[in-house]
């Protein structure tokens, strides 16, 4: 009995420490490139979103951005067993989305305090460890936007201070505005899902952990277009369920659902955000 004890605490401890080094790893681990994937494929749509940048076109609901490899595929299976756990030890009613089984929503440490200041329903947050991983995946993600999407900052993170105008000071600087009870992670078992919603804030920054078919099927991200008339007549202009690891960012203005898992568990970071209202450019500014 003393020995399978200390056997569990081995394994806890070099799970810890394993989540702990991705923390202490802040750069970008590998190549990372992005692909830009349109919500809605017609000729006639294309030809009206022609002229238009990147940002402009994830403002307007027509694109969903893919980064690949911000998360390396080591770091992710590491982080899933560990958000696995996570979710498992704190599968409280108030962190069980809507009380509905097969998903468990637990927010960041800094999450949970906003959440506590307005008295918003939250479940304990994320161990300290899990924690500062998802700090630093939210910040190799923000980085990567400054450098090689200029374009969704201009559009939609134009600030008072051009000096600060980058998406990763607005983040280490704590002038983001997110989401109740964001940035989170979601792990979905068997028949979770997420249903049809916008987030209604500038950007959102949607990290899958999990890989389909190695951790679970079914499951992925529903977009719906802006020509649409609606998720309850139509199905999804697209589904996506890129590799582990991928980061996708889309506009507030989109509709998109999280697709029922069928088996499996898929671990997701999600984190919606705009600037601060104070942050913001306006007109008299000018």
């Amino acid at each position: 009995m003393i020995v399978l004890y200390f056997l569990v605490l081995v394994s806890c401890l070099v799970q810890s420490l394993s989540v702990q080094g991705l923390a202490a790893r802040h750069p970008l681990p590998m190549k990372v490139s992005f692909s830009e994937i349109p919500i809605e494929d017609d000729a006639g749509r294309s030809s009206q979103i022609e002229g238009k940048t990147i940002g402009e076109r994830i403002k307007f609901g027509e694109s969903v951005i893919e980064i690949k490899n911000i998360v390396t595929q080591e770091e992710c299976m590491r982080l899933v067993d560990a958000c696995v756990k996570a979710a498992e030890d704190a599968a409280t009613p108030q962190t069980r989305e809507s009380d509905k089984a097969g998903i468990v929503r637990i927010p960041t440490i800094a999450a949970a305090k906003r959440a506590a200041v307005t008295q918003t329903p939250c479940g304990d947050p994320l161990p300290r460890d899990i924690d500062l991983a998802m700090q630093t995946i939210l910040r190799r993600t923000t980085e990567f936007i400054d450098e090689g999407l200029p374009s969704v900052i201009s559009t939609l993170f134009e600030t008072k201070d051009d000096t600060s105008s980058s998406l990763t000071n607005l983040l280490t600087s704590e002038r983001l505005k997110y989401s109740s009870r964001e940035p989170a992670v979601n792990v979905y078992t068997k028949g979770g899902e997420f249903l049809a919603h916008k987030d209604a804030q500038a950007l959102t920054v949607l990290i899958p952990l999990s890989c389909p078919g190695r951790d679970y099927s079914g499951g992925g991200t529903a977009f719906w277009s802006q020509d649409a008339r609606g998720h309850r007549v139509e199905d999804p202009s697209l589904i996506r369920r890129p590799l582990g690891g991928t980061a996708m960012i889309f506009g507030g203005c989109v509709t998109h659902a999280g697709v029922s898992v069928e088996s499996g568990s898929r671990v997701v970071f999600v984190a919606s955000f705009s600037p601060q209202p104070h942050a913001i450019r306006t007109e008299r500014d000018i």
